[in-house]
């Protein structure tokens, strides 16, 4: 692949990751953008029922206090009563290190944003963070313009350890 070549456009489909709540989900949306261009923000759609999706757009604002490091959330907005918005955003570049233009150095946490999808730190730090209680099993679907790329069912312990103890019901 060419420096110049686009990462495609994808989604990540998580339909109900939040223990007691069948009907809310998420997905990530990740943009088409050149490889070695700063990552740009990526929105996570979470869907569902007003009364657990209000609990969670109150607890993900936690996730924007809480998060550090590589990465940060931006603040959690309600779309309408059944929709929320909250975006991933890199912010490895902005560390010591970090520079990133035409392929010139990038530091080990710019790939690991890259290449990690953002469903996983958003769980871990659901779990972590807003102390909201997983599903033992997650189920996600990865999808391209076209097609569906992958099916995956995960065991929460591969995800994140431990889970929180709040339910959104």
């Amino acid at each position: 692949m060419a420096a110049t070549d686009p990462l495609n456009e994808i989604s990540i489909k998580v339909p109900a990751p939040f223990a007691g709540v069948l009907d809310l989900g998420f997905t990530a949306q990740y943009a088409s953008q050149h490889l070695f261009e700063p990552s740009r923000d990526v929105p996570l759609l979470i869907e569902g029922p007003a009364p657990p999706l209000g609990r969670l757009a109150n607890r993900l604002r936690l996730l924007r206090e809480g998060a550090g490091g590589p990465y940060e959330w931006s603040d959690p907005i309600m779309l309408g009563d059944n929709v929320v918005v909250i975006a991933f955003r890199d912010r490895s570049l902005n560390r010591p290190g970090g520079v990133l233009a035409d392929g010139a150095r990038s530091s080990l946490d710019y790939v690991f944003n890259l290449v990690r999808p953002v469903v996983f730190p958003f769980l871990q730090d659901c779990a972590k963070l807003a102390q909201l209680r997983l599903r033992d099993q997650i189920e996600m679907r990865v999808s391209g313009p076209r097609r569906q790329i992958a099916e995956l069912n995960l065991r929460l312990e591969q995800i994140v350890q431990p889970n929180g103890e709040d339910l959104l019901y």
